[in-house]
């Protein structure tokens, strides 16, 4: 793993397991606004609800839709010297099994020079649980662009690359 001090402007990569992965970050990274790209569904549940999302910078992402109005927004917030948080997974686990990687971050990541920083949680919340988090290395996309690849394989090459790299994290908390 890696210490917890983050580079200037950085994206956030993790696993996702519960809604309790936000508050997480919140911990986690206490000095550092975190800037999460969210899902409609959620800013749809209710009015106070989308409001507390939009207080604590969320960026929403219109799943279904054609326009890359977040992907801009993300771009904005990096320029910015920001941080913005992505759970490439895009929804929660259904009766335990976890979805792969979408190609948002690696998209983000090739449009800009902010550095990549996975981390995984093993999902362990609760009262008397303990948590388990392991921040690894900074990932530099652009520098593991594989030769002679389209834009579209190389999106697909480079998140199999940060997933396995995610979940690779997992050996730290043995």
């Amino acid at each position: 793993g890696a210490k917890r001090k983050l580079p200037k402007s950085c994206i956030l990569v993790s696993n996702h397991i519960s809604l309790m992965d936000f508050v997480l970050y919140l911990l986690v990274f206490p000095f550092r606004t975190v800037r999460f790209l969210i899902a409609e569904v959620l800013y749809n549940r209710s009015k106070i609800f989308a409001l507390f999302l939009n207080l604590i910078g969320g960026i929403r992402v219109e799943r279904e839709a054609k326009h890359f109005d977040c992907v801009a927004h993300a771009l904005q917030v990096l320029d910015d010297g920001g941080t913005v948080g992505v759970f490439p997974q895009a929804r929660l686990p259904v009766k335990g099994r976890q979805f792969p990687f979408t190609v948002s971050t690696a998209f983000i990541a090739l449009r800009c020079d902010a550095p990549i920083i996975p981390v995984y949680t093993d999902g362990n919340y609760g009262i008397t649980k303990r948590c388990g988090v392991v921040i690894g290395a900074p990932i530099y996309l652009k520098a593991l662009c594989a030769d002679g690849l389209t834009e579209t394989e190389q999106l697909s090459h480079l998140t199999k690359l940060l997933e396995e790299n995610v979940f690779a994290l997992k050996e730290y908390l043995k």
